[in-house]
This record gives structure tokens, C-alpha cells and sequence, in this order.
């Protein structure tokens, strides 16, 4: 099997992007991770994309959009999996790996020692990264990955394997035009211009609270505040669940906001209400 083989295969499943990068010269995430970690014998990286619908990035609640999430992470993983099989029936050892979980838990940092003010989850392998090594596209203010097709608005998905495939070239591209739209529209102040701050992303996103935990005994009053305020309108304990369920987010407004896309530009909407989510309180 070839690479134009492998990414026919691939696009027949219907899969909208696929590229292929060298384990080599693989760009690589912070913490580093690179593919060798996860196969030694591995000399490429193949990535695929799948495109999320547009009305469920602008649905009026973010439930619509979970499930939307799901269904193309379900797309992709069927898809590696019998790509991956395939493969070693060809005699190349290879391993998908998924568009959504498991990841790596931390909260202490393992180059210094030192905990971390708040967990940080890590992926096994970076897709966007791996993207970005194939010319798929670029990272972009928002932090996601972002295509000339699609812009922010798709799930990924890989396989690490050890056939030796012809990668593709990587891009220069400039699709990121520092518009300032996903900064503005974060609800919890993670986007800057100075870059990106994954804690109050990340508690956001997972709780829908605006605040970290304290960190100072002064500010720990106002935070139970906060927590009380939420408590009178959410149930934490049904929504929690539905989570572990359904893998409910809280959060996607820096990509909703962002207007690259070529795909999308006849479609997208004009006006952008906050979307409703258990944390908009």
C-alpha cells in the first residue's frame, strides 16, 4: 500500500482531509511527544480530518453540538481502526490513535516537580501538531488548528505506523489574520494577546466557572460565592453524568467566532449569540 492508496481508502470512508507526516521531522507539542514514544519503529504519521456541521458549531445550545462531536469522533476512530488493521495485514505495525480520549492526566510537573495550580490533561499524540507537520493547516491564536477548507471546525485523528509512506510537504500558510474575534468572544480571558493560558481555558470549558481555584486564603470567600451563585441554578451532580455520558463541553466560543474557512463563508451566520451551556450562568 501507498500513500495515494492509503488516503483513497481513507476519503472513501468519508474522511474530508487526510495527510501524511514523517515521524522524522514531526512538529512537536509542549510537553514533547513524540511518535517514537508510542511506537519506536514508526516512520509515518497519518492524519485525518472530519469536518463538524456548521449548524450544530452555531446551535442555540451546546448539547447540539457535543453530539455533533461525537458522531465525528466515532467517524474517524472506525476509520483508523480499519485503516490501521489493513495496514498490518500488510505487514506494518500501526496504532490508531483516537480523536478524543483517553489523555494523559497531570498534576504535578513532571520537568520541574512542582504541582500544577490546576490538572492538565495531555493528548498521547498532538493531531494538531501532526497536522500542522503535513500542511494541513496552522495554529491559530485560538490555539486549535485551523485549515484553508474548514478553519477551526473539525475533529482529528491519527495513525502512527511503521510503513514508510511518502509524507506530505509542510505549508507556510497565513490563515490566522490576527482578526482578535476569538479573544474577545473568550468568556473566561484565556485568550490574549500575549498568547494562551490553558488553566482558566481549561476550568471553563470542563465546569463553566470564571474563576481557578484560589490560590490565596483572601480570595477563597468570593470563590464559594461564585460556587454558591452557580449551585442555585445548575444541579452539578446530573450535569456531571450527562458528562461522563456524553462527554458534554462547556464551552466553544473562540471557535464559533473565528472566520476562517473557505467552505463555510456562504453559510456562516451573521450574528453570534453566546451559545447556552450548564456553566452560563
Amino acid at each position: 500500500m501507498d500513500a495515494a492508496s492509503i488516503k483513497k481508502m481513507i476519503k472513501d470512508s468519508g474522511i474530508d482531509l487526510v495527510g501524511i507526516a514523517s515521524a522524522e521531522s514531526l512538529i512537536l507539542a509542549n510537553p514533547p511527544k513524540p511518535a517514537t514514544a508510542l511506537m519506536p519503529s514508526v516512520k509515518s504519521i497519518i492524519v485525518m480530518a472530519v469536518a463538524q456541521s456548521l449548524g450544530a458549531v452555531y446551535a442555540p445550545d451546546i448539547m447540539l453540538w457535543t453530539r455533533n462531536k461525537m458522531q465525528t469522533s466515532r467517524l474517524l476512530d472506525e476509520t483508523a481502526e480499519k485503516v490501521a488493521r489493513r495496514l498490518e495485514r500488510e505487514g506494518f505495525l500501526s496504532l490508531p490513535v483516537s480523536s478524543d480520549k483517553p489523555v494523559e492526566i497531570f498534576k504535578v510537573n513532571p520537568e520541574t516537580g512542582k504541582r500544577f495550580r490546576q490538572t492538565r490533561t495531555v493528548g498521547f499524540l498532538s493531531h494538531k501538531h501532526a497536522a500542522v507537520s503535513c500542511g494541513m493547516g496552522q495554529i491559530g491564536m485560538n490555539n486549535l488548528l485551523l485549515t484553508p477548507e474548514f478553519g477551526p471546525h473539525q475533529r482529528l485523528c491519527a495513525i502512527v505506523t511503521a510503513a514508510p509512506l511518502e509524507p506530505d510537504p509542510k505549508q507556510e500558510l497565513s490563515l490566522c489574520k490576527n482578526c482578535r474575534k476569538c479573544i474577545k468572544a473568550c468568556p473566561a480571558g484565556a485568550l490574549t494577546d500575549s498568547g494562551y493560558n490553558v488553566d482558566p481555558c481549561f476550568v471553563y470549558w470542563t465546569y463553566g466557572f470564571k474563576q481557578l481555584t484560589p490560590s490565596r486564603l483572601r480570595d477563597w470567600p468570593g470563590y464559594f460565592r461564585m460556587l454558591a451563585h452557580h449551585l442555585k441554578k445548575r444541579d452539578l451532580l446530573i450535569e456531571s453524568g450527562q458528562t461522563y455520558i456524553t462527554d458534554v463541553d462547556n464551552c466553544i466560543e473562540c471557535m464559533r467566532a473565528c472566520p476562517v474557512g473557505e467552505n463555510w463563508k456562504p453559510i456562516r451566520p451573521q450574528h453570534l449569540p453566546q451559545q447556552k451551556s450548564g456553566g452560563t450562568v
